[in-house]
């Protein structure tokens, strides 16, 4: 794609001989995208890292590694990161100059990156070879990178066992109702099963979701994040087996605690902090209820565990406080992270999550079983295909475990992740030994096309086939709608989603169609503040558009700020017109890229006659 940027001929990046020329316009691109980096921004640190990739840096192996890693946590583009990490490792260094855009190597490190990027792909005797090229590569000088890599190697080799015998259990999507076309996680249900609470992510924002099962059907959801009164930093945990209190994290860059809502008279409560026992000046990350609420387990990286995040227990004390937590013991807790505990019922199962036990890479679900003299089992692994290769993090066991509730990543889903049921087969409870097979059948669903199958078939001789007439060319018709922002914003509204959708569905269509992205403001406001909202506007629109996966190379944003008007902003006599500026506060496209261009209309939706800005005013 020919890259539309707004630099001057003079700041052109130029090669001279293997060095690049450094601009002023590349440094903003790497700072930003440093920046995003280290806020775990990935699809922004993305878009600024390929940016400069595409300005003569692709031999680049320190930009290479950068966008590998960005590709590397981005959820449904994780393969992406392999030839960029494999480029990479053409170029290392063991002195490794962080931040500088004049790095041109990367440092030994790419090698666990490539490492996980095969794991994840399940490339797995690619990543043993890559982590052992690590442990050769950094010899004594890394004891903590050796160790990792050992432990990644020690995992694939356990993943290939449970992958050739996986679990029997079949997985049922909760629908269009409850999935939407982004993020759906975090689901948890009441004991009845009526009550089913979940995160969805939009933009700019993660919201909590609430619906109820009328008739045998989930009710339309709905949004309680200001119910709850959360700015989108609270995380639903669990909720109580009859369905009234939901627990849930509160994050920001320092701290995490677990609070509580109560739902009340058809409303959810404003959420409140658990007590001190429980809530600390450490990391609480998440909370799982006993069927009697007397129980609490949670887990935490405070002083006096075993490792880094641990689970621990708080009983309720007569006056029904917190009472100080307890760690639970070595079966459980290792000196890597455990998360996201469930406690079934019965009390006898707990489930969570751990990056160690026996693990097929990442977070891994396990669970212990309550023994007789109320010590916990042996952690067993829940196996393939529940866990993968890559993060396994929140299973909500129902009924005892025989149901459980997970966000899955599936190309047949309805979004990016979609919410789904998974019941295991009567009396064959995953352990060591299950070796089956995974169904994709949704449950109760009728067989379709019935009448055509019944049709027999009889055969037609070449000689018998009619001579057809040449088809005209089918004509589509793209209509490239503007989104329009709110004053002073950037946030993608509702109705935004609708135009960018059938855009995505578009592009989804044509993979060879590359997409211009290019902000707007009013007249409202400084020339300079305006050109950074109108930039704001477009990288809005593209956070989105690659949230839909598509590939972030096909699309180019570009920021005019107030230069390019589409209404009036002001009426003849001066006086200001609000209906006008509306429609100069915009992002727009355009497509290019398409081979068949003749059968491809694409159509530019204008402004009506009456306000449309001419160059004379």
């Amino acid at each position: 794609m020919k890259k539309i940027i707004l630099l001057s001929l003079l700041s052109i990046i130029c090669l001279t001989g293997s060095s690049q020329i450094i601009n002023e316009t590349l440094r903003d691109y790497f700072a930003d995208a440093e920046f995003f980096l280290e806020e775990e921004e990935y699809v922004d640190a993305l878009y600024d890292y390929l940016e400069i990739y595409n300005q003569g840096f692709e031999d680049n192996a320190n930009i290479n590694y950068r966008i590998g890693i960005c590709y590397l946590n981005i959820p449904g583009q994780k393969e992406k990161s392999v030839p960029y990490l494999q480029k990479a490792t053409e170029n290392i260094t063991t002195r490794y100059r962080e931040s500088v855009l004049r790095e041109t190597r990367a440092p030994l490190d790419v090698y666990l990156y490539l490492g996980n990027a095969y794991r994840v792909t399940e490339q797995l005797y690619k990543a043993i070879d890559t982590y052992s090229k690590y442990i050769d590569l950094a010899g004594d000088s890394d004891q903590a990178g050796r160790k990792y890599a050992n432990q990644q190697i020690s995992a694939c080799t356990i993943a290939r066992g449970f992958m050739e015998n996986p679990v029997n259990v079949r997985k049922t999507n909760l629908g269009p109702v409850i999935n939407s076309n982004s993020s759906n996680f975090k689901a948890v249900v009441s004991g009845d099963g009526n009550v089913l609470l979940y995160m969805m992510e939009l933009p700019f924002y993660d919201a909590v979701y609430f619906s109820e099962k009328a008739d045998g059907s989930w009710s339309e959801p709905v949004n309680i994040t200001s119910q709850i009164q959360s700015d989108g930093d609270q995380y639903i945990c669990d909720v109580s087996y009859d369905g009234t209190e939901l627990y849930l994290t509160k994050e920001d860059n320092f701290n995490s605690d677990i609070y509580k809502s109560t739902y009340e008279n058809g409303l959810w409560s404003k959420s409140r902090p658990l007590n001190n026992n429980i809530n600390t000046k450490y990391w609480e990350s998440h909370a799982g209820i006993s069927k009697d609420g007397n129980t609490l387990y949670f887990t935490s990286n405070r002083n006096g565990g075993t490792g880094e995040m641990d689970i621990y227990r708080s009983e309720k004390d007569p006056l029904g406080e917190w009472s100080p937590a307890i760690l639970l013991g070595a079966n459980v807790n290792t000196m890597l992270n455990e998360d996201t505990p469930f406690i079934t019922e019965d009390g006898n199962r707990l489930y969570f999550s751990s990056q160690s036990h026996n693990n097929m890479g990442g977070y891994d679900i396990f669970m212990v079983t309550r023994q007789s003299d109320g010590r916990w089992s042996e952690p067993v692994n829940m196996g393939y295909p529940i866990n993968t290769t890559d993060d396994d993090l929140f299973f909500y066991p129902w009924k005892n475990g025989e149901v459980a509730y997970v966000s899955l990543y599936t190309d047949e889903g309805y979004g990016k992740e979609d919410i789904y049921k998974l019941s295991f087969v009567p009396g064959e409870m995953p352990d060591e030994t299950i070796a089956m097979e995974i169904t994709g059948e949704p449950e109760d669903e009728e067989t379709e096309g019935t009448t055509a199958d019944a049709v027999e078939e009889t055969p037609v001789y070449d000689d018998e086939l009619p001579v057809e007439e040449e088809a005209e060319p089918v004509r589509i018709v793209v209509e490239l709608r503007p989104v329009y922002f709110a004053f002073d914003d950037a946030k993608i509204t509702a109705e935004n989603k609708i135009t960018l959708d059938k855009l995505v569905s578009f592009l989804e269509q044509f993979e060879e169609a590359e997409l211009l992205i290019t902000g707007h403001t009013d007249a409202i406001g400084t020339k300079e503040y305006n050109m950074k909202l109108s930039e704001r506007r477009a990288r809005a629109v593209l956070k989105y558009i690659v949230g839909q996966e598509i590939d972030i190379s096909r699309i180019e944003i570009k920021a005019r700020g107030e230069e390019e008007f589409a209404a009036i902003n002001k009426n003849p006599d001066g006086s200001d017109n609000p209906q006008g500026r509306k429609f100069n506060r915009r992002a727009e496209f355009d497509i290019s890229g398409i081979d068949n261009k003749e059968n491809i209309i694409i159509k530019k939706v204008p402004v009506p006659e009456e306000l449309r800005f001419k160059k004379e005013q």
